[in-house]
């Protein structure tokens, strides 16, 4: 009896265990439901905005593709990715910020997130615009001021590139403090030939305008000399 008893105790515990075990399974399974469902909210919360425009930049013929995809969880802090492609695969020139520069000037918490969003918006908008692409009309015969100012944007253009070079860094990443302090040694010593042969060349080439945020705004334009996309404007 005794024997019965324990056999019956052992079943009795064999299937609250069983029982146990399948109310954690199913704990489980919702708990997993649920992380999906979480996942999905959390990836529709993420704010993305994507622009594209087509032009004949380097002059062979062919359209590149100038892309924008900015991606964030707010956009008045949204990553800003600039790439100018020849073809699927080729990258030509590329380069990051962040939208919160264009609020540099402003006080954020002043402007409502309505008038952020379109602020932010209408200026990813303009770099796809009619008049982010406009002819370079500068060459050694232009204003003191102005020449000086496409000098230096050259001059400073070949000396990061040259650093990037050194230092293996790919087009739109950053560099990194160290290579950075090597730009303006690398500038002070670029051939005053080098940077008027560019100036000569540039001439009459389509040159692609962008803001990135308070008075930052880049031109650059496609060099056969240099085989890649020189600046030549570059404020502030």
């Amino acid at each position: 009896m005794r024997a019965f008893r324990s056999a019956g105790a052992r079943t009795h515990w064999a299937l609250c265990a069983l029982a146990v075990i399948a109310a954690i399974l199913l704990i489980v399974a919702c708990a997993s439901e649920g992380g999906g469902n979480d996942s999905a909210t959390a990836a529709s919360d993420v704010v993305r905005i994507n622009h594209n425009l087509s032009s004949d930049l380097t002059g062979d013929g062919t359209p590149e593709s100038i892309s924008i995809a900015a991606q964030g969880r707010k956009v008045d802090s949204l990553d800003v990715r600039l790439e100018i492609r020849s073809g699927a695969d080729s990258l030509l020139y590329a380069a990051s910020w962040n939208t919160r520069f264009y609020f540099q000037y402003d006080d954020r918490s002043a402007i409502s997130d309505s008038a952020a969003d379109a602020k932010v918006r209408a200026q990813l908008e303009r770099l796809v615009a009619d008049s982010a692409i406009r002819v370079n009309t500068l060459d050694l015969t232009a204003p003191a001021a102005e020449l000086a100012m496409l000098r230096d944007a050259i001059r400073f253009d070949i000396a990061t590139e040259e650093s990037r070079r050194a230092h293996g860094i790919p087009a739109g990443d950053p560099l990194p403090p160290t290579a950075r302090d090597s730009v303006n040694t690398l500038a002070a010593k670029v051939a005053p030939a080098r940077i008027d042969a560019l100036v000569t060349e540039l001439k009459g080439r389509k040159a692609f305008w962008f803001h990135a945020g308070g008075e930052v705004t880049y031109a650059i334009a496609w060099s056969d000399r240099e085989k890649r996309f020189v600046t030549i404007f570059s404020c502030c």
